[in-house]
């Protein structure tokens, strides 16, 4: 009996040492295959010089390799076997690693650069007509814009190389100071129209605060929102955008800006709709913005601006005073024809003088009816295509700078468009890249952002940042 119980002992710990044996090799065996994995796709990588797409590649490949791997396993291959099979299955790592780095690369958007550079020949051909047709006009003006538009490009270049997704770590400090500089613009700037808007800097550089405001701050409150929206639209996170909102509204009703804060409201609710998909909600908060503007115009406004505003719609009441820019701009597009009055059309009269705040008149005033078809079908194109770079931006904080830059853009176009007629209310709204001014800086930085996330938006990682998941409204 004790002999049969001693064979027993010794025959368990064969089998528990066979067991043994029998799992450090497979243990073995499945460390050669991580090993053989990981070389492989560490192959792959090495091809793909997006770094930000380095860990998704190799999540993606390698839940494909092991499901292969697996399917082996249960045929009867050996886990070495399985690993080398996979690995024959998925082809040369090399070539596969350089048609992953086709797919994930940094790539220039060119349609909309040519529409930039249309734009800006046109801005620089217009502003050099001026300048030598105008009797009274100096060269400064075609020398002070081609200083803004070479400051414009390599605003642009920079936005367009430098990783947009960094800026929002500084979203909240943004936010803040461009608050605080409206804030104590008014303190520190001499009043124009009755407004202050401009900041005058040494060597005569003049900021456009509100102008600079309304640029950057829908994308500094995106920043800020983008994850509290993300996760779901509740009162909490509602009231905060509200509130950042309307921090800058009120500063700008202080400065008695009202085109631009008009034009900061459109972009916040548009932005806020796109994020949280809840447009029933987005059309009545707009409807009822818009009543309280012009409710606050009518009732606060001690400049008459309601009175020079509507003055469109009665013409032959006042036609040589607040009606005179309409009539002289209608008479203009009238006269014009198709191919226009060249270019020795006079500047004999007192409009044709501010010719330079209207360069669509003065297109279509030198050039015809055809240059102002053209430039509607320019402008409608450049439009489309930046609404159709929306859908392709996987990354969050990108969406929200292009769907901003998008908005803020193409609403100034349109309605310099439609300015051109002399039917609708001529507003401090100049026409981006176009129109002459300082303001011509933020616009190029403005489309390098644009440019800046369509570069980006195949080397972004899916699963590597939390902004990564595009914004999906939930109730």
């Amino acid at each position: 009996m004790k002999r049969k119980a001693e064979k027993e002992e010794i025959e368990l710990k064969r089998q528990k040492e066979h067991r043994e044996q029998k799992e450090h090799k497979e243990a073995q065996e499945q460390k050669v295959t991580h090993e053989k994995v990981d070389i492989y796709l560490d192959q792959i990588c090495g091809q793909v010089k997006a770094r930000e797409v380095h860990n998704d590649l190799r999540e993606e490949l390698g839940n494909h390799l092991h499901e292969i791997i697996c399917d082996k396993e249960q045929e009867g291959y050996s886990p070495e076997q399985a690993a080398a099979y996979a690995i024959e299955q998925m082809g040369d790592p090399t070539e596969l690693g350089k048609s992953m780095h086709k797919l994930h690369r940094h790539r220039m958007h060119w349609g909309l650069l040519v529409g930039i550079i249309g734009l800006a020949m046109v801005g620089v051909i217009l502003t050099f007509i001026y300048t030598i047709t105008s009797p009274d006009a100096s060269k400064q003006y075609s020398a002070s814009h081609l200083i803004y538009t070479g400051l414009g490009v390599m605003a642009m270049l920079f936005c367009t190389f430098f990783d947009y997704r960094k800026w929002i770590r500084f979203a909240w400090w943004i936010y803040i100071s461009i608050n605080v500089l409206l804030y104590i613009n008014p303190m520190l700037s001499e009043s124009y129209g009755s407004m202050n808007r401009f900041l005058h800097l040494p060597f005569g550089i003049a900021l456009d605060v509100t102008t600079l405001a309304i640029s950057i701050l829908p994308l500094a409150i995106g920043g800020i929102m983008s994850d509290r929206l993300r996760v779901g639209l509740s009162l909490q996170s509602i009231c905060i955008y509200a509130a950042l909102v309307v921090l800058p509204m009120v500063l700008l009703y202080q400065i008695s800006d009202w085109v631009r804060l008009s034009l900061f409201a459109c972009v916040a609710v548009l932005l806020f709709g796109w994020m949280t998909k809840k447009w029933w909600y987005t059309v009545i908060t707009g409807f009822s913005c818009g009543v309280a503007v012009v409710l606050l115009l009518l009732v606060t406004d001690k400049y008459s601006r309601w009175e020079r505003l509507s003055i469109v719609f009665h013409l032959d009441k006042d036609p040589q005073g607040n009606g005179f820019t309409y009539n002289s701009i209608i008479d203009i597009v009238k006269t014009a024809g198709w191919w226009g009055n060249g270019l020795g059309t006079p500047m004999d009269s007192l409009f044709k003088y501010f010719y330079l705040s209207f360069p669509g008149v003065m297109l279509v005033d030198m050039f015809g009816w055809s240059a102002c078809v053209l430039l509607i079908v320019g402008v409608v194109w450049l439009i489309r295509t930046m609404t159709k770079m929306l859908p392709r931006i996987k990354d969050t904080f990108g969406a929200i700078i292009a769907v901003s830059v998008t908005i803020t853009l193409a609403l100034q176009m349109l309605y310099s468009l439609a300015a051109m007629t002399g039917r609708v209310p001529i507003l401090s709204i100049s026409f981006p890249l176009l129109g002459y001014g300082s303001h011509v800086i933020l616009e190029y930085a403005m489309f390098g952002l644009l440019l800046g996330v369509y570069r980006r938006k195949d080397t972004v990682s899916i699963n590597g940042n939390r902004n990564r998941t595009r914004i999906q409204g939930r109730a």
